[in-house]
Protein backbone atom coordinates (compact mmCIF):
# COMPACT_ATOMS: atom_id res chain seq x y z
CA UNK A 1 0.00 0.00 0.00
CA UNK A 2 0.89 3.26 -0.49
CA UNK A 3 -0.32 7.42 -0.33
CA UNK A 4 -1.53 8.76 -3.12
CA UNK A 5 -1.81 12.18 -1.78
CA UNK A 6 -0.62 14.21 1.27
CA UNK A 7 -1.90 13.29 4.49
CA UNK A 8 -1.85 14.66 7.97
CA UNK A 9 -2.72 11.96 10.35
CA UNK A 10 -4.05 13.24 13.86
CA UNK A 11 -4.32 10.70 16.62
CA UNK A 12 -5.55 11.82 19.93
CA UNK A 13 -5.92 9.37 22.75
CA UNK A 14 -6.49 8.00 26.27
CA UNK A 15 -4.27 6.29 28.09
CA UNK A 16 -3.55 2.77 27.88
CA UNK A 17 -5.71 2.58 24.24
CA UNK A 18 -2.68 0.97 22.50
CA UNK A 19 -1.68 4.36 20.36
CA UNK A 20 1.55 3.26 20.40
CA UNK A 21 1.27 -0.08 18.80
CA UNK A 22 -1.46 1.92 15.78
CA UNK A 23 0.75 4.40 15.25
CA UNK A 24 3.88 1.86 14.86
CA UNK A 25 2.03 0.46 12.35
CA UNK A 26 0.68 3.05 10.44
CA UNK A 27 4.16 4.48 10.33
CA UNK A 28 5.35 1.58 8.54
CA UNK A 29 2.64 0.48 6.65
CA UNK A 30 2.23 4.16 4.80
CA UNK A 31 5.82 4.79 5.31
CA UNK A 32 5.44 8.29 6.96
CA UNK A 33 7.22 9.38 10.46
CA UNK A 34 5.15 9.56 13.66
CA UNK A 35 5.72 12.86 16.11
CA UNK A 36 4.97 12.14 20.06
CA UNK A 37 7.71 11.73 22.31
CA UNK A 38 10.82 12.47 20.08
CA UNK A 39 9.20 16.47 20.13
CA UNK A 40 10.84 16.61 23.41
CA UNK A 41 14.27 15.43 22.15
CA UNK A 42 13.85 17.57 18.71
CA UNK A 43 13.04 20.97 20.96
CA UNK A 44 15.39 20.40 23.80
CA UNK A 45 18.14 20.40 21.09
CA UNK A 46 16.86 23.24 19.03
CA UNK A 47 16.76 25.80 21.71
CA UNK A 48 19.14 24.43 24.42
CA UNK A 49 16.08 23.12 26.74
CA UNK A 50 16.85 20.23 29.17
CA UNK A 51 14.96 17.32 27.97
CA UNK A 52 14.22 16.08 31.28
CA UNK A 53 13.03 18.93 32.53
CA UNK A 54 10.79 19.31 28.80
CA UNK A 55 9.88 15.87 29.32
CA UNK A 56 7.91 16.41 33.04
CA UNK A 57 6.10 19.27 31.44
CA UNK A 58 4.62 17.20 28.53
CA UNK A 59 1.10 17.92 27.61
CA UNK A 60 0.45 19.52 31.33
CA UNK A 61 -0.62 22.64 32.23
CA UNK A 62 1.83 24.62 34.47
CA UNK A 63 1.96 24.84 38.41
CA UNK A 64 2.78 28.37 38.80
CA UNK A 65 3.51 27.68 42.70
CA UNK A 66 6.22 25.15 41.19
CA UNK A 67 7.17 25.79 38.13
CA UNK A 68 9.60 28.54 37.02
CA UNK A 69 8.44 31.28 35.30
CA UNK A 70 10.77 33.67 32.67
CA UNK A 71 8.70 37.35 32.52
CA UNK A 72 7.44 38.16 29.04
CA UNK A 73 9.43 40.57 27.01
CA UNK A 74 12.18 38.45 26.73
CA UNK A 75 12.99 35.79 24.30
CA UNK A 76 11.65 33.02 26.00
CA UNK A 77 9.16 34.00 28.04
CA UNK A 78 6.58 32.42 30.32
CA UNK A 79 6.39 29.00 32.15
CA UNK A 80 8.61 26.54 30.58
CA UNK A 81 5.31 24.36 30.02
CA UNK A 82 3.80 27.46 27.69
CA UNK A 83 7.06 27.68 26.12
CA UNK A 84 6.84 23.56 25.27
CA UNK A 85 3.58 23.85 24.12
CA UNK A 86 4.49 26.83 21.64
CA UNK A 87 7.41 25.08 20.26
CA UNK A 88 5.75 21.89 20.10
CA UNK A 89 3.13 23.52 17.82
CA UNK A 90 6.09 25.31 15.80
CA UNK A 91 7.52 22.11 15.10
CA UNK A 92 3.99 20.14 14.56
CA UNK A 93 3.63 23.04 11.58
CA UNK A 94 7.09 22.78 9.99
CA UNK A 95 6.79 19.40 10.27
CA UNK A 96 3.19 19.26 8.03
CA UNK A 97 4.36 22.19 5.88
CA UNK A 98 7.03 19.29 5.03
CA UNK A 99 5.14 16.64 3.98
CA UNK A 100 2.81 13.55 5.45
CA UNK A 101 2.97 12.86 9.30
CA UNK A 102 1.54 11.31 12.40
CA UNK A 103 1.44 13.89 15.37
CA UNK A 104 -0.33 11.92 18.47
CA UNK A 105 -1.37 14.10 21.36
CA UNK A 106 -0.31 17.44 22.01
CA UNK A 107 -3.52 19.06 20.08
CA UNK A 108 -2.07 18.82 16.85
CA UNK A 109 -5.66 18.42 15.78
CA UNK A 110 -6.31 22.26 17.02
CA UNK A 111 -3.21 23.67 15.65
CA UNK A 112 -3.68 22.00 11.55
CA UNK A 113 -7.26 22.78 11.95
CA UNK A 114 -6.78 25.14 8.92
CA UNK A 115 -4.13 22.62 7.48
CA UNK A 116 -5.67 20.85 4.56
CA UNK A 117 -5.50 17.14 4.48
CA UNK A 118 -6.04 16.39 7.72
CA UNK A 119 -7.52 13.54 9.25
CA UNK A 120 -8.26 13.36 13.28
CA UNK A 121 -8.78 10.69 15.24
CA UNK A 122 -9.20 9.86 18.76
CA UNK A 123 -8.32 6.16 20.58
CA UNK A 124 -10.38 5.16 23.53
CA UNK A 125 -10.93 1.64 24.98
CA UNK A 126 -13.14 0.39 28.16
CA UNK A 127 -11.23 1.15 31.73
CA UNK A 128 -10.34 -2.52 32.91
CA UNK A 129 -8.52 -3.23 28.86
CA UNK A 130 -6.57 0.63 29.92
CA UNK A 131 -5.58 -0.87 33.53
CA UNK A 132 -4.29 -3.73 32.35
CA UNK A 133 -2.58 -2.80 29.69
CA UNK A 134 -1.27 0.18 31.86
CA UNK A 135 0.11 -2.84 34.45
CA UNK A 136 1.93 -4.37 30.74
CA UNK A 137 3.55 -1.80 29.59
CA UNK A 138 4.74 0.04 33.19
CA UNK A 139 5.40 -3.24 35.27
CA UNK A 140 2.62 -2.50 37.81
CA UNK A 141 1.14 -5.09 39.78
CA UNK A 142 -0.94 -3.56 41.46
CA UNK A 143 -4.82 -2.70 39.79
CA UNK A 144 -5.30 -0.18 42.01
CA UNK A 145 -2.06 1.08 41.13
CA UNK A 146 -2.13 1.39 37.74
CA UNK A 147 -6.12 2.78 37.80
CA UNK A 148 -4.38 5.61 39.57
CA UNK A 149 -1.86 6.43 36.96
CA UNK A 150 -4.33 5.92 34.62
CA UNK A 151 -6.45 8.53 36.39
CA UNK A 152 -3.49 10.96 36.38
CA UNK A 153 -2.74 10.68 33.01
CA UNK A 154 -5.88 11.33 31.51
CA UNK A 155 -7.01 14.43 33.70
CA UNK A 156 -3.72 15.73 32.83
CA UNK A 157 -4.53 15.68 29.17
CA UNK A 158 -7.67 16.40 29.36
CA UNK A 159 -6.65 19.86 31.03
CA UNK A 160 -3.91 20.21 28.60
CA UNK A 161 -6.57 20.18 25.67
CA UNK A 162 -9.58 21.71 26.91
CA UNK A 163 -6.69 24.76 27.89
CA UNK A 164 -5.43 24.96 25.21
CA UNK A 165 -8.28 24.19 22.21
CA UNK A 166 -11.33 25.31 23.85
CA UNK A 167 -12.71 22.24 23.07
CA UNK A 168 -14.00 18.90 25.28
CA UNK A 169 -10.96 16.26 25.31
CA UNK A 170 -12.32 12.93 23.41
CA UNK A 171 -15.18 14.31 22.15
CA UNK A 172 -16.55 13.72 18.31
CA UNK A 173 -16.24 17.08 17.75
CA UNK A 174 -13.19 17.96 15.24
CA UNK A 175 -12.79 14.30 14.76
CA UNK A 176 -12.83 12.18 11.65
CA UNK A 177 -13.03 8.78 13.01
CA UNK A 178 -13.02 7.57 16.97
CA UNK A 179 -11.92 4.08 17.95
CA UNK A 180 -12.63 1.06 20.55
CA UNK A 181 -8.88 -0.24 20.26
CA UNK A 182 -10.14 -2.95 22.51
CA UNK A 183 -12.67 -4.10 20.37
CA UNK A 184 -10.47 -6.20 18.43
CA UNK A 185 -7.18 -4.93 19.27
CA UNK A 186 -4.44 -2.29 18.55
CA UNK A 187 -3.62 -4.56 15.15
CA UNK A 188 -6.83 -4.48 14.03
CA UNK A 189 -7.81 -0.86 15.10
CA UNK A 190 -4.51 0.26 13.06
CA UNK A 191 -6.18 -1.60 9.78
CA UNK A 192 -9.66 -0.09 10.35
CA UNK A 193 -7.68 3.38 10.30
CA UNK A 194 -6.31 2.39 6.86
CA UNK A 195 -8.99 0.89 5.40
CA UNK A 196 -10.38 4.54 6.29
CA UNK A 197 -7.84 6.25 4.26
CA UNK A 198 -8.48 3.82 1.83
CA UNK A 199 -11.90 4.98 1.22
CA UNK A 200 -11.27 8.57 1.58
CA UNK A 201 -8.82 8.27 -0.93
CA UNK A 202 -5.63 8.38 0.75
CA UNK A 203 -4.39 4.98 -0.05
CA UNK A 204 -4.12 2.69 -3.16
CA UNK A 205 -2.77 -0.73 -2.81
Amino acid sequence: MKLCRKLLLTIGREYGSGEKIITEILSHDLNIPVFDKNLISMIAKKHGFDEAALASSDERLANPFFEPYTPYGTAESGTLAERLFIHQAEIIKEEANRGSAIFVGRCANDILRHYDDVISIFIFAPKAARIKRVMELEHISDAAAAEKDLRRVDKARRAYYQFYTDKRWGSPEGMDLLINSASAGPEAAAHTIEDYLRRRGYIED
